[in-house]
């Protein structure tokens, strides 16, 4: 339901097409299997174990006839690839149908959040502390919001290339996950944001759930310059008993 292109991305997802992958990890094979000088190997790599016997197959050939030899099976290799990442996204839109996201905010004085999220100043700002000790970790799971101008991939192309050329380790990793998650463009960086991200469960609908806080938690309140007296009288008056150790409400002005 998020409408940032940047914001669940798959997280497998590569940062090059599969004709831009062959052509320049054949072009950098060639050039490591025919050029005099010793590459530099990544040792863990399987690929970098097989490249000192190739090297001595194709030393001092020229690298547009070595690529060309080479093209087939690499060909074959790709196309594979290719068809992992299309099972890969399969499962991606599977699973992320199964999250719930909770969306914070450090900021409780920003005029545009006040406008988008709070009917135009009408509304109410909760501001929430973890307490770990009353028994609830949801609040503590929270996590900052990565801003960026670049939409989050899980492999880059050069990463990818130094993988099937010997030269670096496999890509990806758990972060592609983190990036997926809590990645946004800067536009938003004014959010100031944190969310909480969960699987729902059988009991909830896919669309939305509601979760309980303890009292202790809720420690602030910012009222609207145009929240209605009743309302800020009746919230003052529900939360001023509430049993949090550091308790306060505020107008924004």
């Amino acid at each position: 339901m998020f409408n940032d292109p940047f914001e669940f991305k798959n997280p497998f997802a590569y940062g090059f097409t599969w004709d831009e992958l062959t052509e320049v990890a054949l072009r950098r094979f060639a050039i490591i299997l025919t050029q005099p000088e010793e590459p530099k190997l990544f040792p863990r790599n399987p690929v970098a174990k097989n490249i000192p016997a190739r090297r001595l197959e194709c030393r001092g050939k020229d690298p547009t006839e070595v690529s060309e030899l080479m093209r087939p099976r690499f060909k074959s290799l790709v196309e594979q690839f290719k068809r992992n990442a299309e099972s890969e996204l399969e499962e991606w839109l599977k699973m992320k149908r199964t999250y719930h996201v909770l969306c914070l905010s450090a900021s409780h004085d920003r005029i545009l959040m006040w406008s988008h999220y709070a009917d135009s100043h009408t509304g109410v700002v909760l501001g929430f502390e973890p307490r770990l000790a009353v028994g609830r970790r949801a609040l503590a799971t929270a996590q900052p919001v990565l801003y960026s101008n670049d939409v989050p991939v899980a492999v880059t192309l050069d990463e990818y290339v130094g993988w099937l050329t010997g030269q670096g380790p496999k890509p990806g990793g758990r972060d592609s996950f983190r990036r997926s998650l809590f990645s946004k463009s800067t536009v938003w960086a004014y959010e100031n944001e944190w969310r909480i991200v969960d699987t729902h469960k059988e009991t909830e609908t896919p669309e939305f759930a509601d979760h309980p806080f303890h009292p202790e938690e809720l420690v602030e309140g910012y009222f609207g310059c145009r929240t209605h007296t009743q309302l800020r009288d009746q919230i003052i008056l529900q939360i001023s008993s509430w049993p949090s150790k550091r308790q306060r409400c505020a107008s924004s002005r």
